[in-house]
């Protein structure tokens, strides 16, 4: 896997029991995702599709982006160029920076009373598991689970990500209809948001 370390990136995220070779198919059709950057390579990593600039806007005065990979670069390589990297967990949704909280300066809100967990940096614990938790919202009462926090693009919850690697903060946004056939292929809504931070849990599971 190639290494993104502290890279900024654009990550996608759904809750859904969709294969993943299906999603990859999906992602193929749309011409969101092209060649793999390595032949043969277990990681799902993957150049831009031929119509990656159609289904993700770019903000500001045409920002140079690099798309193609290196020439020398190896697997386990710093990754200084724009790629597509698909993770899915063994089934349960977990928080993305379940192992990295302490990186998240967003105070969780409740989806359903849009009020701020208080404290929920005492609660911690139970996102670092990957069984099916729930928190109760000290507001309104209702139990949460990972995919009820609404942490305002700064960080998702689910069993599917797609990961935008070297997309500065915001920089980027996919278009309503990207979103949409996203949905229509995996039967789930996705949501999207922004980090600088790596997923360093064990999560890939390419069978």
């Amino acid at each position: 896997m190639l290494n993104t370390e502290s890279q900024y990136r654009l990550v996608f995220c759904t809750n859904s029991d969709i294969q993943l070779t299906t999603l990859l198919n999906g992602l193929n059709n749309l011409g969101f995702i092209g060649k793999t950057v390595f032949n043969q390579s277990i990681d799902q990593e993957y150049c831009v599709g031929d119509s990656f600039l159609q289904l993700v806007t770019f903000m500001g005065c045409s920002p140079y982006i690099e798309f193609e990979p290196p020439a020398q670069l190896r697997p386990e390589g710093v990754a200084d160029f724009c790629f597509i990297r698909v993770l899915t967990t063994n089934g349960n949704p977990v928080l993305y920076h379940a192992t990295q909280l302490d990186k998240l300066k967003t105070v969780p809100r409740c989806k359903h009373c849009r009020k701020v967990i208080a404290g929920w940096v005492e609660h911690a614990p139970v996102f670092n598991t990957t069984n099916h938790w729930q928190l109760d919202c000290p507001a309104c009462g209702h139990k949460l689970t990972p995919g009820e926090l609404d942490w305002r693009k700064a960080s998702g919850s689910g069993n599917l990500f797609i990961e935008v690697v070297n997309v500065y903060l915001q920089e980027a946004v996919p278009t309503d209809a990207f979103l949409q056939q996203l949905e229509t292929i995996s039967t789930s809504p996705w949501q999207y948001f922004y980090t600088d931070s790596n997923m360093n849990t064990k999560l890939l599971d390419s069978n």
